[in-house]
This record gives C-alpha cells, structure tokens and sequence, in this order.
C-alpha cells in the first residue's frame, strides 16, 4: 500500500508539473513536503535526523530538527525538476547553472579515455548530469539502481531518456556498458555513496564505518579513465553550482583492492566535507550506517 500510495504521488507530481509553472509547483512541493515530514513519513524523518547527528555532531536538536525538515523541502524541489526536464533546454542551463573545475572533465576528455564523474545524492545530482552533458555537447552514460517497484523505474527511466541519458543497470553488468562509453571517450556517471549490491569496500565515513561502492575506483583503475567527484548544489534563488574536484589519484603502489580502498577513501572524504557544508541537501531517508539496511 505504502508503494503504491508513493506512485500515485509521483503520477500527481507528473500531471501538476506538466501544467504549472515553477514558482508554483515550488509552492506546492514544500507544502507537501511538510506534510511528509510531520505526518506521513515519520520512518523517514527518524531515519534523516539519526543521520545528520552524525553528520552535526554538536549541532543542537533544533537545528537537526531545521535541517531535516529542509532535506524532505529540497528533495519535494528536486522532484518538481526531474519532471520537468524536457522543458531544460540549454538556455536554461546556461543562465541556471553555474560550472566549476569544469576543467578537470575537460582534461579528462582531452586524454581520451574518458571521464567518470561521481556524484552523491546531494540536491538534484540528476540535473547536474543533464547539464553537463548538455553543456559540454558529450553524450554521459549514467549508472543507475533501479527501483524496485517496476511502475515507479519506469517513471524515472522515462524522464532520464527525455534528458538524453543513457542508463545502465548498476546491479546487472552496468560495468560493460560504461566501459564502452568512456572507450568512446565518452562521459559516465555514478553515483557513489550508495552500495546496493552490499559488496562495497569499507570505509570510514564522519568517523563511522560503512561500506561504499568500489566502482567508480576499479573503473577508473581498469580503463585510465580520471575519476571527478562532482556535485551539483542548490542556491538560495533555487540556481545551481555544478562542483567538479580534481581527480582522485590513483596510488603508485598496492595491490588493487588497497588501491581501491584509498580511493574510495578519498571520495568519501570529499562527500563528507561536501555534506557538512549543505547537510539540508544530503537526500537519504534511510539508517545509512545500517549496513543491514536496504533502501526501497
């Protein structure tokens, strides 16, 4: 019931995108929001405000309470742009988003074996994606785990072809079809805070351990391909900063997996400096430290 209550949801959100404008549907996602937050979704609001004491150690239960209730608003936001996308041309992207380091990828692509840009489920991570494929006139193959109510996939993989993505299944062979794209010196993005396969490497995160995807490393290992932590961040005026780092070296010495494990590391360490400058943008809804635990 739950699912299918989440569906329709979705399906509500597809038809008012489709007629409003977006200042209004903003409205309404932070009304709804709310009401998902002190109402419907009380898992989910445990779930948020357990992560972010971790995350904000000494921050008082006021503002965890603040910054939770602001992660379900920006997540309600996102929502009302992906399905939106069709309607992004690049104009839109132009005067919307802002790039920076968007020379790493283009020296990544210069040396021809492509470019794997990681991402984390930080304020809409899937326009950052449309956004540089779209700006920088390169075709971005997206590693992606699918949902498990088929409905649901089926909505989000509708919206991701509209963008001009490619989408490879991260839990059936995703490594094949990005190994091709960035032989085409193509663009590949994956999202790398996520382990659903539950064979991550692990690695301490804000102090704690957990396990995240080993991927984006072997990948970056096996094919030479530069391995960019990217993020695209919400501003203020609902604007966006897309943050491209350097790539993350790979070691000189070590066996793979040690390589992949300082690699893996290092990204981690970047996501989590990133999530402690914008906690309210960190959109996980689920005990991340349970390593128990699977999201839906």
């Amino acid at each position: 019931m739950k699912i299918y209550f989440r569906y329709l949801m979705f399906r509500i959100v597809i038809a008012l995108c489709d007629v409003f404008p977006q200042r209004f549907l903003y409205f309404v996602a932070l009304r709804a929001a709310d009401l998902n937050f002190f109402w419907l979704d009380p898992a989910g609001r445990k779930a948020v405000e357990d992560n972010l004491r971790i995350v904000l150690p000494d921050a008082s239960p006021a503002r965890i309470h603040k910054e939770a209730r602001w992660v379900f608003r920006n997540f309600a936001k996102y929502l009302t742009e992906f399905f939106r996308f069709r309607r992004f041309d690049r104009e839109f992207f132009r005067a919307n988003m802002a790039m920076f380091g968007l020379e790493h990828v283009d020296a990544a692509l210069e040396a021809g074996k492509g470019c794997i840009v990681s991402s984390a489920h930080l304020s809409n991570w899937e326009l950052g994606a449309a956004g540089l494929s779209i700006l920088s006139g390169r075709r971005m193959t997206v590693s992606v785990a699918m949902h498990r109510y088929g409905r649901i996939n089926d909505l989000f993989m509708h919206e991701r072809e509209r963008m001009g993505l490619r989408v490879a299944d991260m839990e059936r062979n995703a490594a094949r079809t990005l190994i091709k794209a960035l032989r085409r010196n193509e663009l590949v993005g994956i999202m790398g805070d996520r382990d659903p396969t539950e064979q991550g490497v692990p690695i301490l995160f804000f102090g704690q351990t957990c396990r995240f995807p080993q991927g984006p490393a072997r990948l970056a290992i096996s094919t030479g391909a530069a391995l960019i932590p990217a993020f695209c961040l919400r501003r203020s005026n609902d604007s966006f900063s897309a943050v491209f780092h350097s790539p993350i070296p790979v070691p000189e010495t070590g066996n793979r997996d040690e390589k992949v494990r300082i690699m893996t590391q290092a990204y981690a360490d970047i996501i989590a400096e990133t999530i402690r400058l914008h906690p309210e943008q960190w959109a996980v809804f689920y005990p991340f430290w349970q390593a128990s635990w699977r999201p839906e």
